[in-house]
Parts: structure tokens; C-alpha cells; sequence
């Protein structure tokens, strides 16, 4: 895109000094005059000025496009997804930044340039994931900033804890191999209602984990003596 010519402006003040000269004599015997005609001059100075001439961030920011992209998709729980971004813009330079927000980003305490980029970001929750590409103008006293492009993917390969509350110790051990996890810890706790049975596990049945981890659980037990159960 051709930018704005700076000529006419340049050339302003000279121009209207000698017309300035010239119309004295007018605005003398005519002030109200004369001050409307330096009201129309002061308009016309600021109209060939750029608007981004004293923010050098605007002209970027203004033009700026980005596309971001993630991979897999949809991604999967308990794997990394590769998040991948580019952007462009007219005249973008160090007073300029990328802010993306989403899973795997901080955007409080991180910007990027306007150009390309990827990160590898762990996918450990559910439902769906969402990145967007903001540019920000840093020269700008108002933090001018404009949203450029958006991202969202659905979760999928989801697993859930099963419930092992009142298996035995074989049991739960065996249920948790046929859901992909591990018997990890095990202890043991008065439970009359659950003697030699699981009476509590960690994490809690129906908690989404990633396959491979381990779950831990209690056995319940009975009263030292002479306590009894019930």
C-alpha cells in the first residue's frame, strides 16, 4: 500500500507565510476574518498530516493479519498439541507485539513479535481449547490493540477414573489396568462398611486422567481391639 505523501506538509509552512504576507493588510481591516481563514489553514495542516506520524505502532496494528493453527486436531487429552501462528503488517517494528491467549499461553506476562512462531503446548483437560492472536501498538498512549484471529479445537481421547469403592484390593487393580491406569498407593483406614474393600481411592471415580497414571486407594479395616464394629 503507497503511504501517505509527507510533501505538502513539509511545504506548508512556507507556502502560508507568504500568503500569511500577503492577506495582512485584509485581515487587519477584517479580524473576524482573518481568524476564520487561520482556523481553515490549521484543519487543512492536520488533514495531510498521517494519522499514525507521531505513533509509529499504528500503521502496523492497523494493517496487521495473523492466521493460527493447532496440530492435531481435534487434539487429544494427555498428549502435546503444536500450536503454530504467523502474522504481517505494514511497517511492523519493535513497537509492535503478537499477544495469544489460550491453553499453553500467558498472556499477562508475555507478547510476541508480529511474525511467525509455534509452541508445544500439553493438552490436560476437557472439552474444547480456544487460542486467539491479538497485536498490540506499544508506542500507543491508549494501548491500542486489534483482535486478528481466532482458534478453537474440541478435546478428544478423554479417560475417566473408574469407581472402586467396595472392590477388593485384586478388583481394583484389575479395573484400573482395563482403563488404562496403574494401582498406585494403597493404605488403610477403619471402614466397617468396607472391610477388606477399597474405602476411598485418589483421584475420586469419574475425575478425567491421563492413561498411565497411577491411582491410589484405602482399604478399609476393622477397629483395633477391644472396639468392634457396629
Amino acid at each position: 500500500m503507497e503511504q501517505p505523501s509527507n510533501v505538502a506538509h513539509h511545504q506548508m509552512p512556507g507556502r502560508m507565510a507568504t500568503w500569511l504576507r500577503r492577506r495582512a493588510g485584509r485581515w487587519a481591516r477584517s479580524p473576524k476574518a482573518g481568524v476564520l481563514v487561520v482556523v481553515a489553514l490549521l484543519a487543512t495542516a492536520f488533514a495531510v498530516t498521517p494519522a499514525h506520524a507521531d505513533d509509529p505502532g499504528l500503521n502496523c496494528a492497523l494493517t496487521a493479519t495473523a492466521s493460527i493453527t493447532v496440530a492435531p486436531s481435534p487434539v487429544v487429552f494427555g498428549q502435546n498439541a503444536q500450536v503454530q501462528w504467523s502474522a504481517t503488517g505494514v511497517n511492523c517494528s519493535s513497537e509492535n507485539a503478537l499477544q495469544i491467549s489460550g491453553p499453553g499461553f500467558n498472556p499477562s506476562t508475555e507478547i510476541f513479535p508480529v511474525a511467525g512462531g509455534s509452541r508445544s503446548v500439553p493438552i490436560g483437560f476437557t472439552g474444547t481449547a480456544t487460542w486467539d492472536v491479538t497485536v498490540l501498538d506499544l508506542s500507543s498512549d491508549t494501548g491500542f490493540s486489534r483482535h486478528l484471529a481466532s482458534l478453537t479445537a474440541s478435546v478428544t481421547g478423554v479417560t475417566f477414573v473408574p469407581d472402586l469403592t467396595g472392590d477388593t484390593r485384586a478388583q481394583a487393580r484389575q479395573a484400573l489396568s482395563n482403563a488404562g491406569y496403574m494401582l498406585g498407593g494403597v493404605g488403610s483406614a477403619v471402614d466397617c462398611n468396607n472391610v477388606q474393600r477399597v474405602s476411598s481411592q485418589n483421584p475420586t471415580a469419574g475425575t478425567p486422567l491421563v492413561r498411565g497414571s497411577s491411582v491410589s486407594i484405602t482399604i478399609g479395616t476393622t477397629p483395633t481391639p477391644p472396639k468392634v464394629c457396629p
